[in-house]
């Protein structure tokens, strides 16, 4: 079941939102919070370098992974799931997590 439901994300448009949310001329979030969009931001663009981390982890046959990079990437995920709970009742924050799985039309 798990793994089904891994499938059914689309990968390109989680990284599409993310990217929106990390560019300050699309998501410019005025009047917001500063802490809590600087958080937003770090989530999102450690979300997207991770994702293309694992794309090229998965697909490049080319260059063996370094050690010392995996443990980078452990650590920046790591980063991500502690900063979480500090925004995550946050309406950005939940507009953020419906962009991950919802197009904009």
């Amino acid at each position: 079941m798990r793994t089904a439901l891994g499938r059914a994300f689309d990968h390109g448009l989680m990284k599409t939102a993310s990217n929106r949310i990390v560019d300050t001329g699309k998501s410019p979030f005025s009047g917001e919070d500063a802490t809590v969009v600087k958080n937003l931001r770090l989530v999102a663009q450690t979300f997207s370098q991770l994702q293309e981390d694992r794309h090229f982890a998965d697909y490049n046959l080319t260059e063996d992974l370094d050690s010392q990079e995996a443990l980078e990437q452990v650590k920046s995920a790591e980063r991500i799931f502690n900063t979480w709970p500090s925004i995550r009742e946050q309406q950005i924050a939940q507009a953020y997590l419906v962009s991950l799985l919802v197009k904009r039309t």
